[in-house]
């Protein structure tokens, strides 16, 4: 399961709808992004979080990713060279007995720029530099064992707006990874900006989105949840 949540505080409706909603999918793994430390804190299970970089005034419990597992996380390790871009956390897991590396990651949108730091950072030069870091550990990680990558790319796949160059930086940085989350989802009938991808022998049973609206049309976050089911 993958949302970015838009930043809202636990206690609000918003959260607390969006919370309840994954409680009843029953996912086994669950990547927010732009969330808080404690937004899973009533989940049960086992949460981990990135800080990362602040792109405009925010609360110190705000966190840029947060991984959440029903089974203990081992070799937890917050990537310091992305959190200063934007964010990445990196944890495993043993599934069936297989360990697979999962990697939560909140890539720069094309306006980012670290808050106080001038001059501003041009526009889609963060979401590059983060690509350009992140390309050598996706390679050197996949191996080593089936990699689950998962949280807010800020970029459609396959590329729909946007600089080519950017775009092409993308396909290049995820070479040898399948993405599981392309063109038009079920359910929501729309393209997400929000991924999963993955290195491995693992098969794509199904993916799905997630309504951001209620029934009655209320809004609980810019963006939809993204659901895959692997084998």
């Amino acid at each position: 399961m993958n949302w970015n949540i838009e930043r809202r505080k636990p206690s609000s409706w918003q959260a607390r709808s969006l919370v309840d909603e994954i409680v009843s999918l029953e996912p086994d793994y669950v990547c927010l992004t732009e969330a808080w430390r404690q937004s899973l804190t009533d989940f049960g299970g086992h949460a981990i979080s990135a800080e990362g970089v602040a792109w405009s005034p925010q609360h110190p419990d705000e966190r840029k990713v947060v991984l959440w597992s029903r089974n203990p996380w081992a070799d937890v390790e917050p990537i310091e060279q992305l959190e200063a871009i934007g964010s990445a956390i990196t944890a495993k897991s043993e599934i069936n007995g297989n360990v697979v590396r999962f990697v939560g990651v909140c890539i720069p949108y094309h306006f980012a720029s670290p808050l106080g730091v001038e001059p501003r950072a041009k526009p889609w030069t963060e979401h590059e530099r983060f690509l350009e870091i992140l390309k050598p550990l996706l390679a050197r990680w996949a191996r080593d064992e089936p990699v689950i990558v998962l949280g807010d790319f800020n970029r459609r796949v396959p590329r729909s707006w946007g600089p080519k160059k950017s775009y092409e930086k993308l396909e290049d940085t995820f070479s040898g990874y399948q993405f599981a989350t392309t063109g038009i989802l079920d359910e929501i009938n729309d393209r997400t900006i929000d991924h999963i991808a993955f290195a491995g022998s693992f098969e794509v049973k199904r993916v799905y989105g997630k309504s951001a609206h209620l029934p009655d049309g209320r809004r609980r976050s810019d963006h939809f949840g993204v659901v895959a089911v692997l084998a």
